[in-house]
């Protein structure tokens, strides 16, 4: 266990979800950081969206579907070519 910081301001309301090694954590300012699942803080991305997320991420079939205050976003990784 290890215990830092984010780097994304506000409260978060949510509580983390993992899939595919990263943990999502999403803050009521409307950023979702991703960390790495890894055994020391690595923090991978900082993703802004409009609007603050006090919902839980959801994750469904391979995509990551995230609820702010107006919008529902999903997000999955690119098809294989």
């Amino acid at each position: 266990m290890y215990s830092g910081r984010t780097g994304a301001p506000g409260y978060y309301y949510s509580s983390p979800v993992a899939a595919d090694n990263k943990i999502y954590i999403a803050s009521e300012e409307g950023v979702v950081a991703v960390l790495d699942a890894g055994e020391q803080l690595n923090v991978l991305a900082r993703n802004k969206l409009d609007g603050g997320i006090l919902a839980t991420p959801a994750i469904v079939n391979g995509k990551l579907y995230v609820r702010t205050e107006s919008e529902l976003y999903a997000f999955a990784a690119p098809a294989a070519r």
